[in-house]
């Protein structure tokens, strides 16, 4: 793990899933108002703050004074991280700015080393991809950080991303050991049973990982009620599953740009999870108004639960390989939350799976653009996927991200030849997100933006 290149690339989001929440006891000293700035509200504001924490007068001997304000500095800074309002390449701090927290963490570390100190510190220059940085500091104060639920979940993803499992055991081994390390953290969780199942395990709690060894698993019966008839045609279908929300504000615009660019060569299928007659008659207007492009839609009710959007996520690669067996034709299993920009080039593989170098192993496939044709090995790979998804559910395991896991661990169980089958773009090649002019897909990231623009032009020029 000389170099961290994939940890250093991860996305924002990972590195601020263990550094969001930083416990310092010794901000008792500070005003509250200051201390809710800093770590409530996630100011980012330093030439506001900077001068208001250096006037306090703590009590504190003057050099644990200087440290405390040293720290707050840093954490202001690397809050910039937080925003994840911004795209994820404006979260990225500049090389002044990564200097600037790294010199404040030094004074900090130097004035005053305690416990909480140094794992406050490693969390910022995690936070803010100063990786080899954080490792320094992990390696070199090992014995005083070794029972810090963040650090060690911080050790473990990094040993995951750089696929050193060996090192990852190790890690596994203290968080298990101790389980209020762990919490009730989801990521943790599933970067452990993941981990162990990498390792040659069979994880059977939390993600349940035996449907995959087993052929004769029956999948529940679902009801899907059929809204508007999917006619077979020779064409793609492009399968959308949402909600009422995701309708209205993703999904109607998408179909917009899908009839925009391709409505001579795809139809669009729509799999809509407890929706009413408001999305009904929407839907039917929609297929009055763009006759040229076929429309269908089917419907799902789906029982009130604590985990909707895990639910949702995870019937939705259920649903997916129904359509293969049902509808005859080849099938884009897209995210809501795109707009098509250039017209669809048919594909000769059984299957596409895009990927990403800089996403975590439980990652590698790409649940929001799925292009698959009937039978074949789209076919066994998808009833293994959906096999895996449901004996979880009907086991309680409504766990984030069990799609993914379900996409990952399948695919590693198809046979070499079905493997060699399988398409893998990278998935920036189809979805954009920094807007290219010639890609296929923009995916929305941002609330401004292109997108934004686009997205406005397309609902003036055909909402009714």
């Amino acid at each position: 793990m000389s170099e961290f290149a994939r940890s250093r690339a991860v996305r924002q989001f990972y590195r601020n899933l263990f550094t969001r929440m930083i416990e310092l006891p010794e901000t008792d000293v500070m005003p509250a108002h200051i201390v809710a700035e800093i770590f409530s509200f996630k100011s980012t504001n330093l030439a506001r703050l900077e001068p208001q924490i250096r006037d306090v007068k703590t009590g504190l001997e003057p050099e644990k004074e200087q440290a405390l304000k040293h720290l707050l500095c840093a954490i202001v800074l690397a809050n910039h991280a937080l925003d994840e309002t911004e795209s994820e390449d404006r979260q990225q701090l500049s090389p002044e700015t990564g200097a600037q927290i790294i010199d404040y963490v030094v004074a900090a570390l130097k004035g005053d080393n305690n416990v909480n100190y140094l794992v406050a510190a490693i969390q910022i220059l995690f936070r803010v991809n100063e990786i080899s940085s954080a490792l320094f500091l992990i390696n070199n104060n090992l014995s005083l950080v070794s029972k810090s639920g963040p650090v060690l979940k911080i050790l473990l993803l990094i040993c995951l991303m750089e696929n050193d499992f060996n090192q990852a055991m190790v890690v596994i081994q203290a968080l298990t050991e101790d389980a209020s390390l762990i919490g009730e953290d989801p990521m943790a969780l599933l970067m452990i049973t993941c981990g162990i199942y990498m390792l040659g395990g069979i994880p059977d709690s939390y993600i349940d990982f035996r449907p995959l060894n087993n052929s004769e698993y029956v999948i529940t019966d679902a009801v899907y009620e059929e809204w508007v008839e999917k006619k077979a045609t020779a064409k793609t279908t492009v399968l959308v599953a949402c909600d009422k929300f995701d309708y209205f504000e993703h999904a109607v615009p998408l179909i917009y740009s899908v009839y925009e660019t391709n409505r001579v060569g795809l139809d669009v299928h729509l799999h809509l999870f407890n929706c009413d007659d408001e999305v009904k008659q929407s839907v039917m207007s929609l297929c009055e108004q763009l006759p040229e492009l076929h429309i269908s839609a089917s419907h799902e009710k789906i029982a009130s639960n604590d985990a909707m959007s895990i639910s949702y996520a995870s019937r939705r690669i259920i649903f997916l390989r129904h359509a293969l067996l049902t509808f005859g034709t080849p099938i884009m299993a897209i995210n809501a939350n795109v707009l098509m920009r250039q017209r669809w080039e048919a594909s000769e593989t059984p299957l596409m799976l895009l990927h990403s170098e800089t996403s975590p192993f439980w990652e590698a496939v790409f649940a929001g653009f799925i292009y698959a044709k009937p039978g074949g090995v789209a076919q066994r790979y998808f009833d293994r996927v959906a096999s895996f998804i449901d004996a979880n559910l009907v086991s309680g395991n409504y766990v984030p991200g069990l799609e993914q896991v379900a996409l990952f661990a399948s695919l590693d169980k198809l046979a070499a030849t079905d493997q060699l089958l399988i398409s893998r773009p990278e998935r920036t090649s189809l979805l954009d997100s920094q807007y290219g002019p010639d890609v296929f897909c923009w995916v929305v990231e941002s609330a401004v933006g292109p997108y934004k623009d686009v997205k406005a032009s397309l609902i003036q020029k055909y909402q009714r």
